[in-house]
């Protein structure tokens, strides 16, 4: 009888970092990209996503880990340990943005495949700071995917990549069979925090003058940054489901990502190109690679410059459907959700192999 490893196919574990958060109200873009890659992959039924949370999604293979902390040890070395029993099941584990687990599974299963997928600054976290972290990374890791030129830049400065193990795998949207009558309305959609911009955008909104305009943003304000700012025009629609944040940007005659930071691949303009939205971004981290010609760039916290984007955009139609139509060939040819997976599907397949 043959050997049951050489007649089933290696499985695949994607690996959610341990506070991620997989309910159908509030998931974050990290859980989104993985669930993308699990349900558009020709290798979908044999990934499992492993999380520490529940998830409410009935259309994912979900393998939930429990029962791993312990009061003695450090909770990341706990979720490391548990990866690790996990682990044994699968050819192949997929580390998303958790670079400090690398070197405890590295060490638990020396014999697995395994690759570190940044969906963050690798600078910025744990694990990969210094480029003797991320030299170290590169040595234990089969192969490291980024989300953006920018984060594979921000990986590589000071890293000799000789085997090319560091790839860039852009994330992804589903396009819509067709784009539905478009509203006078301004759409956001991500967590209001300082570093969105949404501040910016509202004052600009406010500064611009539109009068048969809304803005509407959807997103939690924890800190309740938009009291006051804006005027009745704009919508407060708190956090939404995944879906209704997609039906707004179906909606929405334009689209702002006002990125006050070095935004590595963010999902919001991906999906707003995707849904025909004129784009209006600010010109930091991936934001560029992903709109490319397709976005009005701004300095958001230019008022008068931001104001008068929006506003040109708003009563200029030809310009608008323009810039909306750049956005749905950008979409198709780099950001189509299909095409995205396919990339990615080539990197697992050689690793497999």
């Amino acid at each position: 009888m043959a050997d049951d490893t050489l007649v089933r196919p290696p499985r695949i574990g994607a690996v959610l970092p341990p506070r991620e958060t997989f309910s159908l109200r509030k998931s974050g873009a990290v859980v989104l990209c993985v669930r993308d890659f699990q349900s558009y992959s020709r290798f979908a039924d044999r990934i499992d996503i492993l999380g520490a949370g529940v998830c409410d999604y009935p259309d994912v293979r979900y393998r939930r880990l429990t029962g791993w902390r312990r009061w003695w040890r450090r909770d990341r070395d706990a979720y490391a340990s548990a990866i690790v029993e996990t682990g044994a099941d699968y050819g192949m584990l997929e580390i998303h943005n958790r670079p400090y687990l690398i070197a405890a599974i590295r060490r638990g299963l020396p014999g697995a495949k395994l690759t570190l997928h940044l969906h963050n600054d690798p600078q910025t976290m744990d694990g990969s700071r210094s480029s003797n972290d991320r030299q170290r990374l590169l040595e234990r890791c089969d192969a490291i995917y980024c989300v953006s030129d920018f984060i594979r830049g921000q990986f590589l400065e000071g890293v000799e990549d000789a085997a090319g193990k560091t790839l860039t795998i852009l994330n992804g949207a589903p396009l819509p069979a067709s784009v539905p009558a478009k509203e006078k309305l301004i759409a956001f959609t991500g967590r209001v925090l300082p570093i969105k911009g949404v501040v910016e955008l509202a004052r600009a909104f406010e500064a611009a003058d539109l009068p048969d305009w809304r803005l509407a943003i959807a997103g939690d304000d924890p800190e309740g940054l938009l009291a006051g700012i804006g005027g009745g025009r704009v919508d407060r629609l708190g956090q939404v489901p995944h879906e209704e944040a997609i039906a707004l940007l179906a909606r929405a005659e334009i689209a702002a990502v006002p990125s006050m930071w070095d935004d590595p691949c963010p999902r919001a303009a991906i999906e707003a190109l995707a849904q025909g939205c004129a784009l209006v971004a600010s010109r930091r981290g991936g934001l560029p690679e992903i709109a490319g010609e397709a976005a009005l760039f701004v300095d958001p916290s230019d008022t008068a410059a931001f104001a008068a984007a929006l506003r040109r955009l708003a009563s200029d139609e030809g310009f608008r459907l323009d810039m909306q139509t750049r956005g749905l060939a950008q979409a198709a040819e780099k950001l189509e959700i299909g095409a995205a997976t396919a990339r990615l599907d080539v990197a697992r397949a050689r690793l497999l192999s």
